[in-house]
């Protein structure tokens, strides 16, 4: 059981007080196929205190209502869900991933393009069997909300 530990995020938690990517809604990427050949697409909401959450994949039309359906759960004790992000020169995205032995550590790089716009360039993947680097390519687009979850959970404070 040892081995099975959580990996810490190496981020730090900082205010985000920047205007290079908004905060008012949510950012969606590429979309990817399940194993039903529906297409999904992967989300990242972002908060002014430097908290970002991942609440899944969800297909395209249907965006709107899982943001206000994740609103209304109790997302504060899942810990995959959760991660931190800063963007300085580009944007790190941090965040833990399912798994059977301990939560790993994911680090995404990329650049910001535009205040609605970000492209994911690596993924740094820390896990019980060490550390893998991969090359990616994840456009992810804007889209408003009105609606969005609270940043509140039991992982980071």
């Amino acid at each position: 059981m040892g081995h099975c530990k959580d990996k810490e995020l190496t981020l730090k938690i900082v205010e985000y007080t920047g205007k290079e990517l908004r905060t008012d809604g949510f950012y969606y990427g590429n979309p990817n196929t399940d194993y039903q050949s529906v297409k999904r697409y992967e989300l990242f909401v972002f908060y002014k205190n430097g908290i970002m959450m991942l609440p899944g994949n969800v297909e395209f039309e249907n965006m709107e209502e899982y943001i206000a359906s994740i609103t209304k759960s109790n997302q504060k004790d899942t810990k995959f869900v959760w991660g931190l992000f800063r963007i300085d020169n580009n944007i790190n995205i941090e965040h833990w991933v399912a798994a059977q032995c301990g939560y790993p550590a994911v680090l995404r790089t990329g650049d910001v393009l535009n205040d609605t716009t970000f492209v994911l360039k690596k993924m740094i993947r820390r896990d019980s069997q060490g550390t893998k680097e991969t090359d990616i390519n994840q456009e992810f687009r804007f889209r408003q909300s009105d609606v969005k979850p609270d940043s509140t959970n039991n992982f980071i404070k």
